[in-house]
C-alpha cells in the first residue's frame, strides 16, 4: 500500500485533515480519512488582530486529533503537512502559536498568501470536476477570514484574487448581539459589492458562464437540498439548483439563529456564518448573472495533495 499523506487546513472557523494515499488513473485520489472540527481560531482575533488564548486550546486540541488519527492512519511525521491561512496571516501573536504547535506536536505550519491559497484551491477544485472542464468558471472558496476567487478556463488561470469577506469577518463587521440580523442587510449587501470590485472588474473581458463553491459554505447548501434523502453523500463534484439555492437564503435569513440550527441537513456550527456566505453567493451570482451553479467537496487540501503527489 503506497505510503499515506495527511493534510490539514487550519481554517479561520474549521479545521480540516484529509488523509489519503495515490490511487488509480479513474480515482487518483483515494481518501482514507477526513475530519473537520469547528475550532474558530478566529473568534476574537477578528476584532482584536490577535490569537485567544482560548482560541489556542482549541486549536492544539484539534491538531493533537488529528496527528493521532493520521499517525494511526500510517502516516510518518514527515508526511503530516499543516497549511495556515488568514487568520494566521493578520494576527499579531501568530508566531507565538506557531512555535508552541512545533514545540507540543512536532508540526511545522506553513502559513500561506491568499494567492497562494487561492492556487492551491483551483488544483483541488479541477481535480473533482468531470472532464473535459473547458467552460470559463469562476471558482469561490468562502473561508472564515478570506474568500478566494479564481477563474479559469480548462487549465489556464485567467485570474485569482484574496479578499478578507469570509464569514467570520462579515459577522465581526455586521451584527446584532453577536448574530446575524437582517436589519443589517443592506449595508452588509453594500459593502460586499464594494469589496468586490476587482473581482467584477476583471471578470468584463472573461465572463464565466459557471459559479463553482468550494466545499465550506457549498458542501451545507448541497447538504440542505439532499436533507430528505437518506444515505446521501456529497460527490466530488455535483450540480446545485439555484432556484433552490435562493430558497435556502430565505429560508435562512428569515430564521433566527437557534432555529436555524434546527433546520434539517443544517450543520451547527454553519448556521452562524451561512447568511452571510448566502449573500456573498447571491451578489456573484447576480453581478455577474451567471445562471449556473455547482459545488466541489475537493478544495485547499486536496488542491495541496494533488501537487505533492505529481
Amino acid at each position: 500500500m503506497p505510503q499515506p499523506t495527511a493534510i490539514i487546513d487550519l481554517g479561520t472557523n474549521t479545521f480540516q485533515l484529509l488523509v489519503a494515499t495515490p490511487g488509480n488513473i479513474s480515482e487518483p485520489l483515494q481518501i482514507i480519512c477526513q475530519l473537520q472540527r469547528p475550532v474558530q481560531l478566529g473568534l476574537g482575533a477578528m476584532e482584536t488582530g490577535i490569537l485567544q488564548n482560548d482560541a489556542m486550546d482549541r486549536a492544539l486540541a484539534a491538531l493533537t486529533e488529528f496527528k493521532e488519527v493520521a499517525i494511526s492512519k500510517g502516516c510518518e511525521n514527515t508526511q503530516i503537512h499543516a497549511i495556515g491561512t488568514s487568520i494566521l496571516r493578520r494576527a499579531s501573536n501568530t508566531q507565538q502559536f506557531l512555535t508552541e504547535v512545533e514545540r507540543r506536536l512536532g508540526i511545522k505550519i506553513q502559513v500561506i498568501s491568499g494567492i497562494e491559497e487561492a492556487n492551491l484551491i483551483y488544483h483541488g477544485i479541477y481535480h473533482s470536476l468531470p472532464q473535459p472542464w473547458n467552460l470559463v468558471s469562476l471558482v469561490m472558496d468562502i473561508g472564515g477570514g478570506s474568500v478566494e476567487f479564481i477563474l479559469f478556463e480548462g487549465t489556464r488561470i485567467l485570474f485569482k484574487v484574496s479578499l478578507e469577506l469570509g464569514g467570520l469577518r462579515l459577522l465581526s463587521l455586521f451584527q446584532q448581539d453577536g448574530y446575524f440580523h437582517s436589519s443589517q442587510m443592506v449595508e452588509l449587501q453594500s459593502y460586499v459589492l464594494e469589496q468586490m470590485k476587482p473581482l467584477f472588474t476583471a471578470c468584463v473581458e472573461h465572463k464565466p458562464s459557471v459559479l463553482i463553491g468550494a466545499a465550506g459554505a457549498f458542501e451545507t447548501i448541497w447538504d440542505l437540498a439532499h436533507a430528505d434523502i437518506p444515505g446521501s453523500v456529497i460527490p466530488p463534484a455535483s450540480e446545485l439548483v439555484i432556484t433552490q439555492f435562493y430558497q435556502q437564503k430565505k429560508l435562512v435569513q428569515e430564521t433566527d439563529f437557534v432555529s436555524r440550527q434546527n433546520i434539517k441537513g443544517m450543520k451547527a456550527f454553519r448556521a452562524g456564518i451561512l447568511p452571510y456566505a448566502n449573500v456573498l453567493i447571491a451578489t456573484v451570482l447576480e453581478e455577474l448573472t451567471i445562471e449556473n451553479m455547482w459545488v466541489s467537496s475537493y478544495s485547499l487540501k486536496e488542491g495541496y495533495w494533488f501537487l505533492q503527489n505529481k
